[in-house]
């Protein structure tokens, strides 16, 4: 979501230019609060979802935790706000949130892990296919050992061979391992029901991997034969199978572990919200503690910054320690001295009376978000209309339009109905983005296209954008910058616009000219947008009716 500091368009309003310190002169403290807190940021909450499913939780289970977080942001953002602009307290209500969000997550990093069984395997022989492994799993194995490109995952089944003259006994003499790979073959894409497997839960996708070839090599080194059945339903041998990537790879759960699964999911959508009202809090006390408001992109890239090498240092310090208790450490003593350094933070005594209410931040935020919810929720069907070219154009007006409203409008309230913008400029931009960089990802590197385009967006894109905002906000002295950015994205927006016409004719004479010259056409973009039986029929239509568009 966009921060709620980028959002808040401030009057140049003269202020006491007193002597002080040189802390406070060249606001030290509020730089370093700036980096402290979203340090924090960047150290824990990129791996919480990683970390939640390390402990047992599904893909299924978080994407319905991450849908709550935004709801309770609606009105949590506003309210923090208006008790803040009320008790005249931001440097204590930000404080006492910060300390409250650590010992959330704290409690997350120390819950007992949800403890499931290992995936239980029949190991079956057909003519056709020889020996194979017939085993139901949950879909992040699909998602992750099965994809368009091999990823190093194996497995290990630990077999106990069952007597072919007698299936009621084991033949305790018979155990022996073996390791195997899967692809995207391995796996039928039916989905399960508790229903169908008379089961208390979902088992997810079924397998049948080969191991034909395996067997047959481990055959040949030892001294007895799986006597294989004709019969397919026939079982020769119970398998457990363990994975390299443990928390991808797991059976049916222990008895009574629902309790746990509610509390780290209460724990996480507390944390998560209360994290994100952070940042409005702490938009405020940066306006409150500035002389001149137009700096204040100057003190803010600090955030970005500190966010940025404290992600890094997090992942290289969880390198060599091999712990998932390097993040809550990293995380709980970056935030005691945020919260030590926030409190001596020189707010000015004019900006805690009511009339300089910043409350409106929060209202903000909140028409921010309730577009950004629900863009996200009908982006596909939007960018299927639109298609790829008109959204941009879109995009590009709705930024004109929202900056346009900065510079012109005089009523702070106003400005909410701005924020409506967000819809194109958040939601829809980012699904497009995403959306293009998988499909035309190379096999393999759609992780990697995607920590590039939204690393520029989030991470470079933001940091030279604020540096650019300060520089012309401090040249001009005047709100003129939001009048150069609205000039700016409706420039951007023609000139796209005449390009995309242009594309468009120049396509339409190459195909004819094609057509005349040879009576076979070759649809070459069928085969730069075709995925491999993990990606769904859907999916796949969806991409290239973009692409076309």
């Amino acid at each position: 979501m966009e921060s709620p500091s980028m959002l808040t368009p401030t009057v140049n309003v003269p202020r006491s230019t007193s002597s002080v310190p040189f802390v406070h002169h060249f606001y030290i403290l509020l730089k370093a609060h700036y980096f402290l807190f979203f340090s924090a940021f960047g150290i824990l909450y990129p791996i919480l979802n990683i970390t939640l499913r390390s402990r047992g939780l599904s893909n299924v289970e978080l994407s319905y935790i991450n849908i709550i977080i935004p709801f309770l942001v609606f009105f949590t953002n506003p309210l923090l706000g208006f008790i803040a602009d009320n008790s005249r307290r931001y440097l204590f209500t930000f404080n006492i949130v910060l300390a409250m969000v650590t010992i959330t997550y704290t409690s997350i990093f120390i819950l007992p892990i949800v403890k499931s069984h290992n995936i239980q395997a029949n190991m079956n022989h057909d003519k056709q296919y020889g020996y194979a492994l017939n085993f139901c799993a949950s879909q992040e194995v699909a998602t992750k050992c099965a994809s368009r490109s091999q990823c190093g995952c194996s497995y290990q089944a630990n077999c106990t061979l069952i007597d072919s003259l007698d299936y009621r006994y084991y033949n305790q003499m018979k155990t022996f391992f073996l390791t195997f790979s899967m692809d995207s073959k391995d796996f039928y894409k039916e989905i399960n029901n508790a229903i169908q497997l008379n089961e208390l839960e979902t088992c997810g996708i079924k397998y049948q991997v080969s191991i034909d070839e395996i067997i047959k090599n481990y055959l040949q080194n030892h001294s007895f034969d799986l006597f294989p059945s004709t019969d397919i339903s026939s079982k020769l041998a119970s398998c457990e199978i363990t994975c390299s990537i443990a928390h991808f790879c797991h059976g049916s759960r222990y008895v009574n572990q629902i309790g746990f699964i509610l509390l780290y999911s209460l724990l996480f959508i507390i944390g998560t919200n209360l994290l994100t009202n952070a940042v409005p809090l702490g938009a405020s006390i940066g306006f409150a503690s500035l002389d001149c408001p137009e700096i204040f992109g100057q003190q803010r890239i600090y955030g970005t910054i500190g966010f940025g090498i404290s992600a890094f240092a997090a992942s290289r310090a969880y390198e060599f320690f091999q712990t998932d208790f390097v993040y809550i450490i990293m995380f709980s003593i970056t935030t005691i001295i945020c919260i030590i350094v926030t409190s001596f933070i020189r707010i000015k005594p004019n900006e805690l009376v009511p009339c300089q209410s910043r409350s409106i931040v929060g209202w903000m935020s909140l028409v921010a978000a309730l577009s950004e919810v629900f863009a996200l929720y009908i982006a596909g069907r939007v960018l299927k209309l639109l298609g790829t070219n008109l959204s941009s154009i879109i995009i590009f007006l709705a930024f004109s339009i929202r900056f346009g409203g900065y510079y012109f409008i005089r009523q702070p309230y106003f400005f909410i109905l701005m924020e409506t913008m967000h819809f194109f400029n958040f939601g829809i931009l980012y699904v497009l983005i995403a959306q293009k960089a998988d499909s035309i990802a190379p096999p393999g590197l759609s992780g990697t296209l995607q920590g590039v385009a939204l690393g520029m967006l989030f991470g470079l894109g933001r940091g030279f954008g604020l540096l650019a905002a300060s520089f012309i906000y401090t040249f001009t002295q005047q709100p003129f910058l939001f009048l150069i950015f609205t000039l700016f994205n409706l420039i951007v927006a023609v000139i796209y616009a005449l390009y995309s016409i242009l594309n468009r004719d120049l396509s339409k004479k190459s195909n004819e000219q094609n057509n005349n010259t040879s009576d076979i056409v070759i649809e070459s973009d069928i085969q730069l947008h075709e995925e491999l039986l993990l990606t769904s029929p859907t999916k796949n239509k969806l991409d290239n009716q973009i692409d076309e568009l």
